[in-house]
This record gives C-alpha cells, structure tokens and sequence, in this order.
C-alpha cells in the first residue's frame, strides 16, 4: 500500500571535503518483501551528525556505510520523524509514523521486523551497526513539541545514562563532576537530571570563552569557567571528570591538572572538530573509560527491566524536552540549500549554543 507519494532525492556529502554537496536523485525501487519506505518528516542537527560524518571512514566507526553513496560521497545519518509511505510488511502499516536513524534524503527503505517497540531494520548492509542505530520507535501523531524531541532524544540517552553512573560515583565517595563541553545538549541534560534527583555533587563546567556567559545563566553549574582558565579553578576530589570533547588535548590538560583529585575518567563524546576516536596514550589519573551510551544502556535494561528502565527514562527525558524551551530557541528550515547551509555551518562551529535547526526535505 502506498500514501502521499513524493519525489525523491538523497543530499550527498563529499567525504573528503565535507563542506561540498550535491542534490541527486534518487532512484524509487520496487519494494522487496518486507521492506518500508519511509518519507523522511524532519529531523534535528547537532554535534553527533557532524560526528558521523568526520568519523565515517574510521575502521572503529564507519558511519558512512550506513547509507552509502555515490564514490567518494556519502549521506550523513541523522535522526527524525518519518512516515511509512509504501509497505510491504503486513504489520506495518502505510501512514504510520516513526522515529529513528535516518540519511539526509527525502526517503530512506528499511526491511522492517516489528518488535515490542516499534521494529527493528534488518537489512544486510546495516548489521554491523549496534541495534541502537537501527531501532524505529512508534511516534505517534505530530506534537508542538516534535521539533525538541528531534533534537534531543538522539543524545539525552548519554544524558541519563551517564545520571546514573554519577549517582554511583556519588555513593562510593565521589564529590564532584567536572564536564567539558558544558555547553553542549548532553552536558546541559546531564547537571538538569543531577539536579533533579538530587545527586550531591558539585558540578564544574568547562567551555569555551564565548559560551561562558550562557551556561553561567543556565544556573545548573556550581562552577562555570572556559578552557583557559582550567589552571585557575579547583574541584573537590574525589571526582568524576566527563569528557564529551573528545579532543585529546582537552582531555590531558584536564587529567593532569587534576590527577590526585580524579576517581573516574568517562570519555564519552566528540564534539570538537580535533576529537579522536581513541583516547590519547598515557592519560594521567584513573584508567580512561569509553562510554558508548547503547551499550550502557542495554546493559542497565537487564539489569532493571525495560519495563521500570523507559518509565523511569521517559519521565526525565518529558522534563528535560519541555525545560529545554527556557534555554533553546529552535528554527525551522526546509529543502536541500537550507539543509547543506547548516551542516556547513554546525561543521565551522557558528552553530550558538541556545539555538538548533530542525530540517525538513
């Protein structure tokens, strides 16, 4: 069955020059048995995609291979809203709509194996990402707040996930939690649920100079000071060190100022364009742990039960999508030209920290 047909096209990105792109057409295939095609909605831009795409080729990540493109260009994944158009599984239905791991495209065909939440694509060239990246959950009908769920669902998991090891921490002994990139969606998720439940640490954030005033007025950091003045602050040991920069040098400059202070280093994100999938050698202070969200995740909802995991998850993730709009101004944008002007612009780093683009093909 097939609803709202409409023409296709995939915005390809240059692999060697990520700033360069293209609007091809893209070719609209008869579906195989089982597969759905899904009419892209909209979807948010935020570090991550630029993440995806600088790590693309890398043999740990390979990001490009989840949507290929023509030679030497790919499509960098997102995630979005999007809408069955054509199905040909029984049980997912033309018109329904999803959330999920997407291209920069009008369409995107998936080979659908409903599960208990939403279904699962199965298509061979996509097994080797994490189940995490190839997840569709049911969205529903559209919502004023569908825009900030866009943005925000894709990265608050590492937000809540990473609530949970500082609780942890905080109960072994822990005193505070020093988070670089204060600034970003993640950090800012992460001092809003500390806060919420309450966890007793002091929370420090580094950024940088020009973003110094805007996480200073979210009031959610004890201490607030950019990256140059690392060599002035103290903390108060022991304590936890979140890095979501990923680049290398941040990451030392940090662990050897405070490597007497520091009980746990969790490497968790990328959002400089000098970060590095792998942790720079010999960092000083406690053994460097790589927090890969889905498989954190995965591991707590057999611990506890997804039943009391996504209850407990959705209450903070409801919260933390209607607080963004003290803080996150959201503008809406549309076609390829606009799509291709904010991924050049979140690539060179003009993208401010209190606003965020939704997209729509």
């Amino acid at each position: 069955m097939t609803v709202g047909v409409r023409d296709q096209w995939d915005l390809v990105v240059k692999r060697n020059d990520l700033t360069v792109s293209e609007v091809r057409d893209a070719p609209r295939n008869r579906l195989g048995e089982g597969e759905v095609r899904l009419a892209v909605e909209r979807f948010g831009l935020t570090a991550n995609n630029a993440t995806y795409a600088r790590f693309g080729d890398d043999s740990v990540i390979a990001f490009w291979r989840a949507f290929p493109g023509p030679s030497g260009y790919g499509r960098v994944p997102v995630w979005g809203f999007a809408r069955v158009e054509e199905s040909s599984h029984p049980d997912i239905a033309a018109g329904s709509r999803y959330f999920g791991y997407l291209p920069m495209s009008t369409h995107h065909v998936v080979t659908a194996e409903p599960m208990a939440r939403g279904f699962a694509d199965t298509a061979a060239q996509r097994e080797f990402l994490h189940p995490w990246y190839r997840t569709y959950e049911p969205a529903g009908d559209p919502d004023p707040l569908d825009d900030r769920w866009a943005l925000l669902h894709p990265v608050y998991p590492a937000a809540f996930n990473l609530a949970d090891l500082l609780e942890q921490q905080a109960a072994l002994g822990a005193r505070s939690v020093l988070i670089t990139s204060a600034s970003s969606k993640v950090a800012i998720g992460l001092v809003e649920e500390l806060a919420a439940r309450q966890v007793p640490l002091s929370a420090v954030g580094l950024t940088g100079g020009r973003n110094t005033a805007f996480v200073e007025g979210l009031d959610l950091y004890d201490t607030v000071a950019s990256y140059d003045a690392l060599s002035s602050i103290s903390v108060a040991g022991p304590t936890v060190f979140v890095d979501l920069t990923g680049d290398p040098a941040r990451r030392t400059a940090v662990c050897e100022r405070f490597t007497n202070e520091l009980c746990h280093t969790a490497l968790v994100g990328f959002t400089h364009p000098t970060a590095t999938v792998l942790p720079p050698p010999g960092l000083a202070g406690p053994e460097p742990q790589v927090f890969f969200t889905p498989a954190i995740e995965m591991e707590t909802i057999a611990k506890e039960g997804a039943d009391s995991y996504y209850t407990r998850y959705a209450e903070s993730e409801k919260r933390f999508v209607e607080y963004s709009a003290s803080w996150l101004t959201v503008h809406d944008r549309r076609g390829p030209e606009a799509i291709a002007d904010s991924f050049r612009s979140l690539l060179a780093g003009e993208q401010a920290p209190n606003t965020s683009d939704i997209l729509r093909p």
